[in-house]
């Protein structure tokens, strides 16, 4: 049965995609419960970072079934009902996307939304809207130019075609290209790397590297200097400065 497979791994929430008979497609009743999932990690401060990924090896996620787009055009660009796709992006909470292979359409925006992207060397991405008469949403207009070249953007938005992992990260899309067969193993190292670290820090970073790509670098500053300011007086700033004279490991809590 299609849904969205949750378990943890300590700290860590791995969620999958799991329609692999039709290419991890999202029903509809699967955006909902992603969401749900995504609002629940971002309420429990236990969940460090959340990890995404596709069953089997040959999709991340194809986007919405296109069948059940025909007889609910509405699902196809209404913001809210496609909120799911877009929410890691919105989180505090750290997320990965582990891509497994190809990440299509809305799996294309699910990636995209994510703070990193991971990827097997057989991974593609693609944003179809052109080829079938629907406008790139969910911040393929107004996110994606903060990744790549605007002239990239452009690029993959027009054509419509098929970029592969290693074009990707050429252009700084894709943070890593693991070995084969291992992305998930890949994510959960990166994650590992992050749950480690102060989640206020983390979570401050991400707002702040957000703030910066929406509103400019004068905005980023007095970010800096305001949370800056407010963090440095906290108990992670005490705990992580203290461990590093004592030569151990941080204990943030």
């Amino acid at each position: 049965m299609a849904d969205i497979q949750s378990r943890r791994n300590g700290d860590i929430l791995i969620l999958t995609i799991d329609n692999e008979a039709k290419r991890n497609a999202f029903t509809h009743d699967m955006t909902l419960r992603l969401g749900e999932l995504l609002d629940a990690a971002e309420a429990d401060r236990a969940v460090r970072c959340v990890i995404l990924t596709g069953a089997g090896n040959r999709a991340f996620s194809s986007g919405h079934d296109l069948n059940a787009l025909l007889t609910d055009r509405e699902h196809a660009a209404d913001e809210k009902l496609n909120a799911p796709f877009f929410k890691p992006r919105l989180m505090t909470t750290p997320t990965i996307a582990a891509v497994n292979g190809a990440a299509h359409a809305g799996g294309f925006i699910l990636a995209l939304s994510c703070d990193m992207r991971i990827c097997e060397p057989h991974a593609d991405f693609c944003a179809p809207g052109a080829r079938i008469g629907l406008l790139p949403i969910g911040g393929q207009l107004s996110w994606l130019p903060s990744l790549m070249p605007l002239g990239m953007a452009y690029d993959i938005l027009a054509t419509a075609r098929r970029v592969g992992a290693a074009e990707a990260a050429q252009h700084g899309f894709v943070n890593r290209i693991s070995e084969p067969g291992r992305v998930l193993d890949a994510a959960l190292e990166t994650a590992r790397l992050i749950a480690a670290n102060s989640f206020d820090v983390v979570s401050s970073i991400k707002r702040g590297l957000v703030t910066f790509a929406c509103d400019g670098s004068d905005a980023a500053r007095r970010f800096e200097a305001e949370e800056g300011l407010r963090l440095q007086g906290g108990p992670d700033a005490d705990e992580g400065m203290k461990a590093f004279l004592e030569k151990r490991p941080p204990r943030f809590k």
